[in-house]
């Protein structure tokens, strides 16, 4: 029996560090891909649970479809060929992700299913196919590297090391650099110019990775040239924003795509759109105009309780989430004597409202960049350390992702927490979107609460109060430390009714009882309902 058979092929020493740094590569780009992934169909589903599930299981799925097939064209092909085809497709792969994705996002069809599968499948169609490719990579170069390695168990164990080592590189580099320093249309450009020079690199002698080179250095014309049939093979290919004299600011931060612009139906109004969804509305003549229903219930409630509370009209006030810090502006305005804290996570959020809002860049507003619930428990540390933070008497949460806010912000935790950040008399109020009809994250929302205000208040932005047809509404839910005149605050002006206690206590039986703790809080599943209504719209 000839025992070599099974045995590698001596070679020199250090050849095994080519298929080495091919899965390297490989797994760097798969995971890059993947972060990318998130952001691009956030532009058009949002970023929710259900978006990143999806995203992570159909790239898994896709490495998985990728390896098994990889495995095959091993035993069949040569190596050295086969890498080179496969990075070439995939590089061609790439450039068709943004046509693919904004293709999808657009498609009628989708809006019929149900939303989390909706999400899967637009997730499948876009990105399964450049997974698979990428996966496929794997085999092959661990093929190369078993023939050419001095022992079997030490080469494959090299492969998956540095194959990992590559993913975690990949992960890290775009979550805390690429995205940020480039965006993704840059990101992933960058990855197809770099599977086009392992295409090269190993199928030099070919005459296609040279043409798909033209290609590719095409559609970096098209990308960033300044020329205006540049701009339209870009914008039509998906890789440049579509221009318009309406839009005042759009830029890509570490957190979302942000657009500001004109609202064409009404002259001086201004949007703002945090990847496809609309979080402020300003209007550029009249600033003190609240456009949102439920920021009149904000102010119709500040108003009472002020007067009620605080008569010398200097009341300090916290707000989670700044958007386009419409309403801080509004509550400075009122009262000047005042004093206004917003904690926006996104800075980028901050320049789009100074730049096309009109936001003063040395705003009275104390503005810190940090995600909400950081700045509470940096606050509530150093109040428990003896320091004079300051007591707030009122707070605004209004913080969404979206439709959902971000399940940390919900919290019984965190809103004990700020009870402890907060004056002996306050009010804490929570803008919650859902439909009464389902009602368990505002049931939830306001079991919790309970748990921490002695009076709780629950308002909703439909005159003729909530009603079980299938309409979503954004509810406030106010929790405060003594009763506020809420039989004085003039309903019709501000567009809100007053939950009956019928209401309410039908709202709890709805959500079961449920009190969101940090370790239990499924806002996602508990506003499916709400996301599958507005979706089918």
């Amino acid at each position: 029996m000839n025992t070599r058979s099974t045995e590698s092929i001596p070679s020199p020493r250090w050849a095994w560090i080519v298929p080495v740094a091919t899965v390297f590569l490989s797994s760097l780009c798969i995971m890059v891909l993947e972060l990318v992934a998130g952001r691009l169909i956030a532009r058009h589903v949002g970023s929710s649970l259900y978006t990143w599930t999806s995203v992570i299981g159909i790239v898994l799925s896709g490495i998985a479809a990728g390896n098994y097939a990889g495995g095959r064209l091993a035993d069949r092909f040569p190596p050295k060929e086969t890498l080179s085809a496969i990075f070439l497709i995939a590089s061609a792969n790439c450039l068709l992700i943004p046509l693919l994705n904004n293709r999808v996002g657009g498609l009628e069809s989708l809006r019929d299913l149900d939303w989390p599968v909706r999400i899967a499948l637009h997730v499948f169609l876009v990105f399964f196919a450049p997974s698979c490719l990428l996966g496929m990579i794997s085999p092959v170069a661990a093929k190369m590297a078993i023939v050419l390695g001095q022992r079997l168990g030490r080469t494959i164990g090299s492969v998956y090391s540095w194959g990992a080592i590559g993913s975690i590189l990949g992960t890290f580099l775009t979550g805390y650099l690429l995205i940020a320093k480039m965006g993704t249309t840059a990101v992933l450009l960058a990855v197809a110019v770099v599977l086009l020079l392992m295409a090269l690199a190993y199928g030099g002698s070919s005459l296609l990775p040279y043409l798909w080179t033209g290609v590719l250095l095409a559609v970096l014309t098209a990308t960033w040239a300044p020329f205006p049939l540049a701009r339209t093979v870009g914008e039509r290919l998906g890789f440049r924003e579509h221009g318009s004299a309406s839009v005042f600011f759009q830029d890509e931060s570490e957190y979302s795509f942000i657009r500001v612009e004109d609202v064409i139906e009404t002259p001086g109004l201004r949007s703002m759109t945090l990847d496809y969804l609309v979080h402020a509305y300003v209007d550029m003549q009249d600033p003190d105009r609240l456009h949102y229903d439920y920021e009149r219930i904000y102010a119709g409630v500040t108003v009472e309780a002020v007067a009620s509370h605080h008569p010398a009209g200097s009341p300090r006030a916290l707000f989670l989430g700044g958007g386009g810090y419409v309403f801080p502006r509004w509550f400075l305005r009122r009262y000047p004597n005042g004093h206004g804290e917003v904690v926006e996570i996104d800075p980028q959020v901050t320049r789009a409202a100074i730049e096309a809002f009109g936001l003063e860049a040395d705003t009275p507003i104390r503005i810190v960049h940090l995600d909400a619930r950081n700045r509470v428990d940096e606050l509530y540390d150093r109040a428990r350390k003896g320091e004079a933070v300051g007591k707030f008497d009122l707070v605004y949460n209004d913080a969404f992702n979206h439709y959902s806010p971000p399940f940390h912000l919900t919290t019984l935790e965190y809103v004990r927490k700020l009870r402890a950040l907060m004056s002996d008399d306050s009010v804490f109020l929570a803008n919650t979107i859902d439909i009464f009809r389902s009602g368990r994250f505002l049931g939830a929302m306001i079991n919790t609460v309970e748990q921490v205000f002695p009076y709780v208040y629950t308002f909703c932005t439909s005159p003729g109060g909530p009603t079980d047809e299938d309409e979503r509404d954004t509810f406030v839910v106010a929790g405060s430390t003594r009763l506020l005149p809420v039989q004085q605050l003039d309903y019709l002006k501000y567009s809100a009714a007053l939950l009956s206690p019928r209401d309410t206590a039908l709202l709890r039986r709805r959500s079961g009882g449920l009190v969101l703790t940090d370790d239990y809080a499924p806002v996602d599943n508990l506003l499916t309902p709400v996301i599958r209504l507005v979706e089918k719209r």
